[in-house]
């Protein structure tokens, strides 16, 4: 295995201009609009070393640019670097977006809005008919349906039924594949948000609609996460993956990170869906982090779900079962596990048909040493909601400049999240789940390579 090469800065970015304006006693010309920097220097890299003790400070230490790697440069001593860059990473993108350290909301549990749920969702990147997005801070497009329902423009809308959007038109997939359906018989809810960085470059090289797409001729290549030097560096582009499930009787809502939000479904012909929205409050179940680094070209991946998901299976052959699972019921009679619901699939009508419920089961178990840190970093996290989260593991390139494996030969070799890869657990080639290999398919709209994100082929 190959030592980690850190990379130089990388800019991805358009410099700022300084415009001179020119003043007349009858007109002004403002000029022409200067967009801003895609990836702009920062000064506070998260650089804590992964031999750090596990403290309070960490709370407050910031986002990671890339992962720190320390000797010895080892399998398993690699792991857990990345493993500490993932918690790291957790603790910052999950502090409340009004300012302050995780755990310190206003709310039961210390729980509060994120950081990166201020980000920009897919479905105001990638517009009906390629309209240009808005601004960054411009507000999120509201379906009639849900403003007829009191919402405006600042409200929540969770419209995704799985973590591939057009999911019940498909109706041949690579992968078994298929809805989450809670123990109420409800469809958990998914969404897709980029961190500014990767926002401005698509919308500044027009990746926003196919006709962009087919006027950019150079290679999709994100901004990356640098160091340059101390904590100075760029963030580079992130992307995250969330899994939220619709929370009811018997559900204790201060176990979870939650939000009150506009459940969307949008209509379609084949199969026939009707256009519905309903109000509810909704659990954060399974949250994926993925970050272009320089160190990590093909991203690292970065893994957590809600720790009351589904047990392993060696948790029940010793009968060693919480009292209560989001996805598993114990004693379950004819409950075939990871399975996908039968079709048809129509969230306009839950509870699912006779009784179905999903029965998941974790197929990988969670190492020993990344569950111990899991406890170490929830340690900090005691009485708060996010003291009930865990790290499954987190992917990242052995030998990022591989001259044979452009996917930068990952480990480990398989990684899913049970609410985000239900139903392609496993170990087996081009089948069971690893984010690397299925994200290195990726292209755009054109068929180009698409820098390992499924985001751009959403393009209309």
């Amino acid at each position: 295995m190959k030592r980690m090469r850190k990379g130089a800065v990388i800019s991805g970015g358009i410099a700022a201009l300084v415009l001179a304006a020119s003043c007349s006693t009858t007109s002004v010309n403002p000029g022409p609009v200067v967009p801003p920097p895609i990836d702009p220097p920062v000064t506070n890299c998260n650089i804590t070393p992964p031999t750090t003790a596990i403290t309070p400070a960490l709370l407050a230490s910031g986002l990671p640019c890339d992962a720190t790697i320390v000797p010895p440069i080892t399998l398993a001593n690699l792991q857990h670097g990345f493993d500490y860059y993932s918690w790291l990473t957790f603790l910052s993108l999950n502090a409340p977006a009004a300012g302050g350290v995780i755990g310190q909301g206003a709310q039961p549990g210390g729980d509060a809005a994120t950081q990166w749920e201020q980000w920009k969702e897919l479905s105001d990147l990638m517009k009906p008919g390629g309209a240009a997005p808005g601004a960054w801070d411009a507000p999120r497009t509201i379906p009639a349906a849900c403003l007829a329902l009191g919402a405006n423009k600042g409200s929540r809308v969770l419209s995704m039924v799985g973590k591939t959007p057009d999911l019940l038109s498909a109706t041949v997939e690579p992968f078994d594949t298929g809805p989450l359906i809670d123990q109420h018989g409800r469809y958990v809810r998914y969404e897709i948000l980029v961190n500014r960085p990767m926002f401005e470059y698509i919308v500044q090289n027009d990746l926003y609609s196919k006709q962009g797409q087919s006027a950019f001729t150079t290679t999709v290549d994100f901004p990356s996460g640098t160091v340059a030097g101390g904590s100075n560096g760029t963030t580079g582009a992130i992307m995250v993956k969330a899994a939220w499930m619709v929370l009811g009787d018997g559900d204790d809502a201060t176990a979870f990170h939650t939000t009150r939000a506009f459940v969307y479904t949008a209509p379609q012909q084949n199969p026939r869906i009707e256009e519905s929205c309903t109000t509810a409050t909704l659990g954060l179940v399974g949250l994926h982090v993925a970050h272009k680094t320089a160190g990590a070209p093909q991203w690292i991946w970065s893994t957590f779900e809600h720790a009351a998901n589904a047990p392993e299976q060696a948790d029940i052959d010793n009968g060693k079962l919480r009292r209560r699972y989001n996805f598993y019921r114990a004693g379950c009679s004819g409950c075939a596990a990871n399975e996908p619901p039968p079709r048809p699939w129509n969230p306009n009508v839950q509870p699912f048909a006779n009784g179905f419920t999903s029965q998941i089961v974790r197929v990988t178990p969670i190492t020993a040493e990344t569950g111990a840190l899991t406890r170490a970093f929830t340690g900090l996290l005691a009485n708060t909601v996010w003291q009930n989260y865990l790290l499954v593991s987190t992917q990242w390139p052995t030998d990022p400049q591989s001259k044979t494996d452009p996917n930068g030969v990952p480990a480990p070799m398989y990684l899913a999240n049970s609410t985000l890869e239900t139903y392609i657990q496993g170990s087996v080639p081009q089948s069971s789940s690893s984010c690397m290999n299925c994200h290195g398919n990726a292209a755009a709209t054109t068929g180009r390579t698409s820098d390992f994100t499924f985001i751009l082929e959403r393009a209309q």
